[in-house]
């Protein structure tokens, strides 16, 4: 007779093997942040979300908060940082046998006359799940992987966004200003017009000219600034902020491009080794192929159960002995597991392919744009913006000597300020561009390193030419040419011609 405590042996066995799977330490968030951290986004510690959030809203936000308050309170990271622990109790299931499964019976005799009933105990574990515990527990843990590459691939996703939208909030102030401060010039060169007009130096048409101009650029002012107020709240959104907490002020000015970038061929490569949604993929179609081998080889085993059984029979005598349970496949072969794994391969090695094609095509796509918004800044800067002031101060000298009308220093003064608008304009998606270029390798930029002076203030774009300016020639402030290579401008710098201020008399005023 087989003794009591063989009974005990499958759910010892359960037990021992149980023991060698757990759920991954936090999930495996401190590894998503070291993959960040290595790819130049470092994670900001959530030990004081709050203290952190209270100190970073009390100074002018720079690229980098802006990039760890989103990390810290954006809800859709934190909903994918949550749904990795989907993929850590799968590692945990995975690791662990299913549980025993116990039977028992109680049969009556036929016989009033017997004694006893028949009691039948018995105890099973499932032989499938013991066999490929190995192969499954290596499945989950790939798949674990790919969730933790896909989760540092969001991470770096945001951060990229985040900063593409600081320098979108950035840009969008600065011209709302500019638009501002012209609407402001506009407005008292129109009142004293008007002034002018009562007094009888300046005929209806001169003065509607005005009026029509300062008209014009309130409605221009007006659209900027809702335009500013549409990107700060985007930026807000993106960090994850609620509408309480929108005090915070941003960096005055953008900075101007940089002297170098990085070469193209050197980001694809950087690149091909960077892109975390692409080692996401291929962990994942790695695994699915393990997956449909394994299913291939296994196709005829499904249902296998081993365990022992205890029977005390009518008459009192106790048998005990092993039990097989063995599912016979006359009916299901298998092929429907084998024919999900292979979709599920197919599908695996089809967005592996996506996302090395999509890897490639960003990076090239992002680095035009960059060069694009780089060489019209450039243009502006050097050629345009010189242009047009030089165009503004001749036809200024010209309508004081009453050779050229009002009108035509009204329009020549109009495209002097939409070539100031179109300058912070290409400097603004110049730095969007290098976000998204940043976002498209993978990691942070080599040329990242480099200094960068600040652009033109929009307040000293409206000075008038007459009011001292604070650098020598009149150049347009922030911008150093010859650092760029800008030619020289004989008898003009980037003048400040403008509309007159209150208390200044306008010059057409004869």
């Amino acid at each position: 007779m087989v003794p009591r405590k063989f009974l005990l042996v499958p759910a010892l066995c359960a037990a021992l093997l149980s023991g060698c799977a757990s759920i991954p330490s936090d999930w495996g968030r401190s590894q998503v942040a070291d993959l960040a951290r290595s790819h130049g986004r470092p994670m900001p510690a959530g030990d004081d979300a709050a203290a952190f959030t209270r100190q970073a809203l009390q100074r002018p936000l720079t690229a980098e908060t802006a990039v760890q308050l989103a990390l810290l309170h954006n809800p859709g990271l934190r909903r994918d940082t949550a749904g990795l622990g989907f993929a850590a109790a799968q590692v945990y299931d995975a690791g662990r046998l299913a549980n025993p499964v116990l039977s028992a019976a109680r049969i009556s005799p036929g016989d009033p006359a017997a004694a006893n009933p028949q009691l039948t105990l018995g105890i099973a574990i499932n032989f499938v799940n013991l066999l490929f515990l190995p192969a499954n527990s290596r499945f989950a843990g790939a798949q674990f992987e790919s969730a933790k590459l896909s989760l540092a691939h969001r991470t770096l996703e945001l951060a990229g966004e985040v900063e593409a939208a600081y320098y979108q909030a950035i840009g969008a102030e600065q011209r709302a200003q500019m638009r501002e401060a012209v609407a402001r010039a506009a407005d008292a060169s129109a009142r004293l017009g008007q002034r002018y007009f009562d007094a009888g130096n300046i005929n209806r048409r001169e003065l509607a000219l005005e009026q029509a101009s300062s008209s014009q650029a309130g409605l221009d002012a007006l659209s900027a600034r809702l335009q500013a107020v549409e990107a700060r709240s985007r930026l807000q959104r993106l960090m994850g902020l609620p509408a309480a907490q929108d005090g915070w002020t941003l960096e005055a000015r953008l900075a101007e491009p940089l002297h170098h970038e990085d070469e193209l061929d050197t980001l694809l490569q950087l690149a091909a080794g960077s892109r975390l949604d692409v080692a996401s993929a291929r962990s994942n179609a790695e695994s699915l192929s393990a997956r449909y081998g394994l299913e291939r080889r296994t196709r005829w085993i499904d249902g296998i159960q081993l365990g022992v059984e205890r029977e005390k029979d009518f008459d009192g005598s106790i048998n005990v002995g092993p039990t097989l349970e063995l599912e016979l496949p006359l009916f299901n072969w298998g092929g429907g597991r084998v024919a999900a794994a292979r979709a599920s391969l197919a599908q695996a090695e089809a967005d592996l392919d996506a996302a090395v094609l999509d890897s490639g095509n960003e990076v090239k796509l992002a680095h035009a744009r960059l060069l694009s918004a780089r060489s019209r800044a450039a243009r502006y800067r050097d050629e345009l913006i010189p242009q047009r002031e030089a165009v503004v101060a001749r036809m200024q000298e010209e309508v004081n000597y009453m050779l050229v009308g009002v009108f035509e220093l009204l329009v020549a003064r109009q495209q002097e300020y939409e070539a100031y608008a179109g300058y912070l304009e290409a400097v603004q998606d110049y730095w969007v561009a290098r976000a998204v270029l940043t976002q498209a390798v993978g990691r942070r930029l080599p040329s990242s390193d480099q200094p960068a002076a600040a652009t033109l203030d929009p307040a000293e774009l409206t000075r008038p030419r007459d009011e001292p300016a604070g650098h020598s020639g009149h150049a347009m402030p922030g911008m150093d040419h010859s650092q760029h290579g800008a030619p020289e401008h004989s008898g003009h710098g980037m003048h400040h011609a403008a509309p007159a201020s209150a208390g200044q008399e306008p010059p057409h005023v004869h």
